[in-house]
């Protein structure tokens, strides 16, 4: 039969002859090749003639063999075509390390079963993901009814474990927490509500009764409590029903426990337990001939229409195991119509086994958790780098015949002309074996980007006495001839954009690249491939938990591990220096720096003096002012001080720092002072020395690592969840409730030079509103100093009430109403605060930013 490739399956599947019967498959089919390789020896050596030809002119050659130049060439038709074919090895073998291993995280690269599972996102994906991690759940039922983000659960689980099953669902959800949702409440354990087992049923066969009804009993406890069954991931893909592509495999959240099928989930939403199914199911066990009656009886509860009600008000229906006599005294057993007895004690001991046994009754945490993959990955066999083979050795003997005479000095003039000839052919071909070993080098996603290209300088040992010929050493060549035109971070980029391309994801920079303000050229660039880098590291959670929020219960300020995607997304994006959630005003504090309010600043000059020189900011000297500013900024700010007394590093102008990131605004023209262009351009500062003896040059480049070293520490963004600032009870009468339905805010500060440019905040709402998930409405906020002291104040007490609200309402200790009042207090005040600067946006901007 024809393979064709099923795209939604992923799986070969087979395709019908239609001239055939489709019941018989025809034999296997591969196409047979049809013409030359373009890159084989026959096809590269017709090309090469035919370009001699055209070149040659009215020089005479018939090309035939005993041309020399016609031999050379097809020497070097075969050289090229052994190097294509070294470059065309398995690509295992060429991404295998020395130790045999291939280092699949140093090359960028992730395994299946880590990148193909997603988050939690719809209710059957939240049923998998509680019963796959609360101990001891039965069935889950979740539901968001009003489709405003809040979810409603509640489970059923063994009633040893009932009393844990809550505090444990909800932690469960907490950490896989989708942006613009929460818990409507705590998730709910359904109380059970017993019932028995009435049977009358005719058997037949070997099987001994008490074997038949133990069976029997497991079966009809597992239908009424309507536990799903789980698959491993291998059984999945080993399936004989049905092809299972890979992707389809490892859909949905990641599993320990095994799989959870649709069907197996819905079962339990059906309302009713009938006894004709319960009778089927007895038919079903080897050894029951005939069921005369079957049925199952609550207290409380009407069966007299052959069904009892699974679920009612906060209650489920579970069978009661016969654990006494008394229970299967009742139960009528015959054997070719003739009533039997029942060894009671052996079959009430046959189902206490059955009940502690994981196949006859297994729980959600008893099931055994998979250590490592099933699936295995590609490994390949290293190849040591191999020494490059001359040319030379592949031509006739006549040509090595004429190297090798050495009589007369003419000779050995022709012999070095030749090999220099040579040496022209070969040192490309000598380059290509060189990166092809370096392919592993290449692909690497290590911090500091090395030479992106591979030389190899042939010398003496390849051909003899080519060393000679070079004016100085061949490192010297290597390194001012081929190095220095290798521009590794270009290239190197280049090679991240296509691993990140293997997962569907690209870093985009063009928008952002404008903004490299706080730092050198080289250094931005370098600082934009660290942040293409990063995302590289961080793509399994970047794509997998793309929608995925912070898990309030955890401490999250500070912590890179308990930071959203999105915001993560977003800061690499916009070239932050940091990425993970955490405040951005306390790095002032620590260094006892401060900033004034925008309309407070040292007087400006009318305009700037005409008689004035920019100093080089960017001069050999700058290295030796950096190291001298120390690592912090508070020595930093203690050497600006030194510099320009009249600066008060409790109250830095905005405005000022905003100029001092740009270069090309400082003036100087006396020995006394530096001139600082204003950004409104404007006017200027004069910004007096402290000592003439100060070299202003110094000084300035003093003040500008000063302000780029603090601006690019305080940039950042907080991911505000207007769904988590809702009242606890009751509504706020001040907040409309379209406030709390998938809204986010970020909050970004304005007073920086980035975050003051209406430019930068336009490509930080586009960047925001691409990556955000497509039913939230984002909106941005940027505050002022002043506003963000306030505001992160009020966050970080709101996210510690938050953190201990929900380790008291997790807690019988009896402090859930104290922990209550203290996080209604705090959301009320930062809900008001958001409010209150949303309020100001123009409302006819969604998108814009105050």
């Amino acid at each position: 039969m024809n393979a064709r490739i099923d795209a939604s399956m992923g799986t070969a599947v087979p395709t019908p002859d239609p001239a055939k019967p489709s019941a018989r498959p025809s034999p296997a089919q591969i196409a047979r090749h049809r013409g030359d390789d373009p890159f084989a020896y026959g096809a590269l050596r017709d090309r090469a003639l035919s370009s001699l030809q055209a070149l040659s002119g009215e020089w005479w050659t018939d090309f035939n063999y005993h041309d020399p130049g016609v031999t050379l060439l097809d020497a070097l038709c075969y050289a090229l075509t052994e190097n294509l074919f070294g470059a065309q090895q398995p690509l295992v073998d060429l991404l295998a390390a020395p130790d045999g291993r291939i280092h699949y995280r140093r090359l960028g690269l992730r395994a299946a079963e880590e990148i193909l599972p997603c988050r939690p996102c719809t209710s059957m994906d939240y049923m998998r993901w509680l019963l796959d991690r609360v101990p001891g759940a039965l069935q889950v039922h979740a539901s968001s009814p009003n489709g405003d983000g809040l979810w409603r659960m509640d489970l059923e689980a063994l009633t040893a474990l009932a009393e844990t099953a809550s505090a444990a669902a909800a932690r469960a959800y907490w950490a896989q927490r989708n942006l613009g949702e929460d818990l409507a409440a705590l998730p709910s354990v359904l109380q059970p509500r017993w019932c028995t087992l009435q049977l009358n049923l005719s058997i037949e066969g070997a099987r001994t009764p008490e074997d038949i009804l133990a069976e029997l009993v497991a079966r009809c406890a597992e239908h009424v409590d309507a536990a799903p069954r789980r698959l491993s991931l291998m059984a999945r893909l080993l399936a004989q029903d049905a092809a299972v592509a890979l992707a389809d495999a490892l859909d949905g959240p990641r599993m320990r426990q095994g799989w959870i099928d649709t069907d197996s989930l819905e079962r339990d939403l059906e309302s009713r337990v009938y006894f004709g199914d319960l009778a089927r199911i007895a038919l079903s066990v080897e050894g029951v001939l005939e069921v005369g009656d079957i049925s199952l009886s609550a207290e409380g509860l009407d069966g007299s229409a052959g069904a009892l009600p699974r679920h009612g008000d906060a209650w489920v229906l579970r069978l009661r195991w016969p654990d006494q006599p008394e229970a299967v005294a009742a139960w009528q057993i015959k054997r070719r119509g003739v009533p039997i007895g029942i060894a009671q004690d052996a079959l009430l001991q046959r189902l206490d086994d059955l009940r502690r046994n994981v196949d006859g009754r297994a729980a959600a945490d008893s099931a055994p958790s998979a250590t490592g993959s099933p699936l295995t990955r590609p490994q390949g066999d290293y190849l040591p780098p191999a020494a490059y083979v001359s040319l030379l050795n592949q031509l006739p003997q006549i040509y090595r015949e004429r190297a090798d005479l050495t009589g007369m000095p003419i000779h050995a003039a022709e012999v070095a002309q030749w090999h220099a000839y040579l040496a022209l052919l070969e040192q490309w071909l000598a380059h290509g074996d060189a990166q092809t070993q370096h392919l592993r080098k290449l692909y690497t996603v290590v911090g500091k980007p090395a030479a992106s290209y591979a030389w190899q300088v042939l010398g003496d040992e390849h051909i003899a006495g080519l060393d000679a010929l070079y004016n100085g050493n061949r490192e010297q060549v290597r390194d001012n001839v081929f190095a220095s035109a290798d521009d590794a971070l270009e290239r190197r980029g280049r090679v991240l954009d296509h691993l990140l391309a293997l997962y569907g994801e690209g870093c985009w920079q063009g928008s952002i690249r404008p903004f490299g303000w706080y730092f050198g050229a080289e250094a931005w660039r370098l600082h934009l491939f660290e942040q293409k880098r990063q995302m590289l590291l961080r793509i399994a959670t970047l794509t997998r938990d793309r929608h995925g929020a912070i898990d309030y219960s955890r401490r999250s300020l500070g912590r890179r591990g308990n930071t959203s995607a999105l915001q993560q997304r977003a800061s690499l994006l916009l070239a932050c220096k940091h990425h993970h959630s955490r405040l951005l005003m306390p790095a002032m504090s620590e260094a006892q720096i401060g900033l004034a309010t925008e309309t407070d600043g040292p007087a400006a000059t009318e305009a700037l003096p005409s008689k004035t020189q920019p100093p080089v900011l960017w001069s050999p000297r700058r290295h030796r002012m950096v190291d001298s500013m120390g690592k912090d900024l508070a020595s930093a700010a203690r050497v600006l001080a030194m510099h320009f007394p009249e600066l008060d590093l409790r109250a830095l102008p905005p405005a000022l720092l905003r100029s001092a990131v740009h270069a090309e605004r400082y003036k100087h023209m006396d020995a006394g002072a530096v001139w600082l262009a204003s950004d409104d351009k404007g006017g200027c500062w004069r910004l007096r020395l402290r000592s003439t003896r100060v070299s202003p040059e110094a000084a300035a480049i003093c003040l500008h690592e000063f302000a780029c070293r603090l601006q690019l520490e305080c940039e950042g963004m907080h991911l505000i969840e207007h769904v988590l600032l809702r009242p606890l009870s009751g509504s706020d009468p001040d907040i409309p409730d379209d406030f709390y339905r998938y809204r986010v805010t970020a909050v970004f500060p304005a007073w920086t030079a980035r975050g003051h440019s209406a430019s930068f905040r336009r490509v930080a709402m586009e960047t925001l509103t691409l990556n955000a998930p497509a039913h939230l409405r984002v909106q941005t906020l940027w505050l002022d100093a002043a506003a963000m002291t306030r505001f992160e104040r009020s966050y970080a007490a709101w996210l510690e009430a938050k953190q201990t609200h929900c380790a008291a309402v997790l807690s019988p200790s009896g402090e859930h109403a104290v922990a209550a009042r203290r996080l209604e207090d705090w959301t009320r005040l930062l809900r008001w605060l958001l409010w209150r600067h949303l309020d100001a946006v123009r409302t006819d901007d969604v998108r814009g930013s105050a």
